[in-house]
Parts: structure tokens; sequence; C-alpha cells
């Protein structure tokens, strides 16, 4: 009996049928985990530099267009916002016109609440900024 076991975990212990399915569904899991966090990261980035170009152009605009009025300014940087495919449910603009000494300053504010699209992984909301300040006088 002793032999015959021996010989069976032997024979057990040389076949390597199946390892190689046993080792990607091992990896498989994390591999998609780490392809699609980098797609989440990229898309971040993205939304960040548009929410950022958004806010640069309606600085501009408020340079160009003194007499602009702050929901103007607003509502300019959102259609500079929509023209970069992203949906714009989730955005809000503010500016703010202030005054540092005799200098007239417009501060044009965005933000974003992220949400990631596939969650394997559970990832709280992350909120985007952008901010730009130019002065106007």
């Amino acid at each position: 009996m002793l032999r015959f076991l021996n010989r069976v975990l032997r024979r057990l212990g040389g076949c390597r049928r199946g390892a190689t399915a046993v080792e990607f569904g091992i990896l498989l899991p994390i591999y998609l985990i780490m392809v699609l966090g980098v797609v989440e990261v990229g898309r971040a980035l993205w939304i960040k530099s548009s929410l950022q170009f958004a806010c640069e152009e309606a600085a501009r605009y408020a340079i160009v267009n003194t007499s602009a009025t702050t929901t103007t300014v607003e509502e300019y940087a959102l259609t500079r916002l929509t023209n970069t495919g992203i949906n714009t449910t989730g955005v809000t603009f503010t500016a703010a016109q202030d005054t540092v000494g005799s200098v007239n300053f417009m501060t044009i504010s965005g933000t974003y609440n992220f949400t990631v699209l596939v969650e394997l992984v559970p990832m709280p909301d992350v909120t985007l900024n952008a901010k730009s300040r130019v002065p106007l006088s």
C-alpha cells in the first residue's frame, strides 16, 4: 500500500498539465486591476487637464472682455469644457472679482466630482480642481 501511494504521489507531483491555466487564473485579476487602474488614472488626468484648460480660456476671455460679468465668464468656461467632449453635469465653475491694491483680478475656479467607471476595487470619489487668476486692469 505504501509503495502504491508513493507511486501515485510521484506521478501527481511530476504532472504539469493545467499549471498554465492555474497561473493564468491567479494573475488575470491582478493584471486587469492594474490595466483598468491605469485607464482610470489617465481619464482623471485628462479631465483635470480639460478643466484647467477651460479655466484658462475663461480667464483669457475675461482679459479681452473687461466688461464681462462673472456669470458670463462662468458660462464661457462651461462652453469651453463642452468642446472637449466631457460630460458637464458634475462640473461647477465660479468666477470672482477681487482687488489687491489698485489692481482688479478675476479668479476662475472649476470643480468636478470624479467617479471611476469600472469599480473592481472600491474607490472613493475624488474632487478635481482647477484655478486661473488674471489681472483685469
